[in-house]
């Protein structure tokens, strides 16, 4: 077999593999609580928080078939550094977040509106994501690290991700993202 057959077959197998994991990924339970499409209703005003507050949560045993835990139907509100953007291949803005403070990291991120998410958050992911390419630029598939990191406020419902294969960029060790994020506000 030569070597262009393998690369194909190489190719074409990976990408059947992505095709198949983010189906099913897309249709967790665990996606419904990352797009509010579990039909959380949020009634109290946002909390501020930090960084460090939210990588200290104890770490529960999550995967795809979890639902929306105790800890995730809290909004938050966040002034932090924004120190990379990137889209991921589900279509979320993927942020990478940084306490100005103790340089602890943290990810969050902002579902695409042309997924299921409820009409009711759309216009909200719509503007956070606008908000994001004036700041940023309009993310691609890879990571965009900011030179002068600017500091933006956020507002966003706590999710713990599951483990994941590969760590993604600025992960808490303990899983803790803020997701999803409904606004964005340069500081």
């Amino acid at each position: 077999m030569n070597i262009l057959k393998v690369f194909v077959l190489l190719i074409t197998g990976g990408a059947a593999i992505l095709g198949f994991e983010l189906s099913e990924h897309v249709h967790s339970e665990r996606w419904k609580v990352k797009t509010l499409a579990d039909s959380l209703v949020l009634t109290a005003p946002a909390i501020a928080t930090t960084i460090n507050e939210q990588a200290s949560l104890p770490e529960p045993n999550v995967g795809e078939s979890v639902g929306r835990l105790a800890s995730e139907r809290t909004l938050y509100d966040l002034r932090v550094r924004l120190i990379a953007v990137k889209k991921e291949f589900d279509g979320d803005y993927h942020l990478v977040l940084e306490d100005p403070t103790t340089k602890l990291r943290m990810v969050a991120e902002i579902p695409d509106t042309s997924v299921p998410a409820p009409v009711a958050v759309r216009k909200e992911f719509a503007e956070a994501r606008e908000e994001i390419d004036r700041i940023a630029g309009r993310p691609g598939f890879f990571a965009k690290r900011l030179v002068q990191p600017p500091m933006i406020q956020i507002a966003g419902v706590g999710f713990f991700d599951e483990p994941h294969m590969f760590t993604p960029d600025g992960m808490a060790p303990n899983g803790r993202e803020i997701h999803p994020v409904l606004s964005v506000k340069p500081m």
